[in-house]
């Protein structure tokens, strides 16, 4: 039904002032995180591969180490403050350095805001806002040593409209949107550039685990663009971002949605009105 066909090569970077840079991808193994981390280290960063799941990060890491990337691969649970320092600890270590921070942790919990528990909204909350200024609190004194230090959080259209189902959710991702903007005000003094990016619908193993197949594709008939989008995609923006390339670029929410926040009107205007509608 849904299928990948990336028509550029993964290090269409290579030229790119990235290589050489140290970037620690939190949620690297799989999905988004793992297509950045992927571009990242196929133009000449160096990466650290956190994730929850070690087998995950392992198989990441691996395959970038095989076409030559310098890597490793760390478990971590990002709402473990044991394992951010852990994980910044073994950094250090391997790399000496901190450059980039990727951070595309997610806890999602489908509810209304009626039956959404607030064990599951605090859950989010912890994961997604909480979670995300720890973990870039931690990293700062590394970024502040680099001369191209930059962090880029992954938030979701979720976080800026209204979405079924997203009770703890869209509010936990709003809030790190405009976390994200005080990260980029406050550390511009320490040349530390601070963005977001918000992808729309996704094909990645999360929403595949979420959403039915035939929901897929109704989603995917709703974008502009008449398909869902590929990691790669988010991870090249994020790639991007990242990248002394965009030097100039903090504070910013990029969304990368195929089209989908434009379609406000699906059915062409005066196509469904009778004569003397309005």
């Amino acid at each position: 039904m849904l299928t990948h066909c990336d028509s550029r090569p993964a290090d269409w970077m290579r030229k790119s002032t990235i290589e050489g840079l140290v970037a620690l991808i939190v949620g690297g193994g799989s999905g988004i995180g793992e297509a950045a981390a992927r571009t990242i280290a196929a133009n000449g960063g160096f990466t650290v591969v956190a994730d929850i799941s070690i087998d995950n990060a392992a198989r990441v890491a691996n395959d970038i180490s095989v076409a030559g990337g310098n890597t490793v691969a760390i478990a971590m649970d990002v709402s473990k403050r044991a394992d951010i320092e852990s994980t910044l600890q073994q950094t250090q270590a391997r790399f000496g350095r901190l450059d980039i921070l990727v951070n595309t942790a997610v806890l999602v919990k489908p509810a209304s805001l009626e039956t959404c528990s607030l064990d599951d909204w605090h859950a989010c909350f912890r994961v997604n806002v909480d979670s995300a200024l720890e973990l870039a609190r931690s990293c700062l004194a590394l970024l502040r040593k680099s001369p191209s230090a930059a962090i880029v959080n992954v938030a979701s259209l979720a976080g800026v409209t209204g979405y079924p189902g997203g009770a703890a959710y869209g509010p936990s991702k709003a809030a790190l949107i405009t976390l994200s903007r005080q990260m980029a005000l406050e550390w511009a003094k320490d040349r530390i550039r601070v963005n977001v990016v918000i992808p729309g619908p996704v094909d990645t193993p999360l929403i595949r685990l979420q959403v039915k197949p035939d929901v897929l594709i109704k989603r995917a008939q709703q974008v502009p663009l008449g398909r869902l989008g590929y990691a790669s995609e988010i991870g090249d923006l994020i790639a991007f971002l990242a990248s002394p390339v965009a030097s100039f670029m903090t504070g910013q929410t990029v969304v990368c949605d195929g089209g989908l926040t434009q379609n406000l009107f699906p059915v062409p205007l005066g196509q469904n009105l009778a004569d003397g509608d309005t």
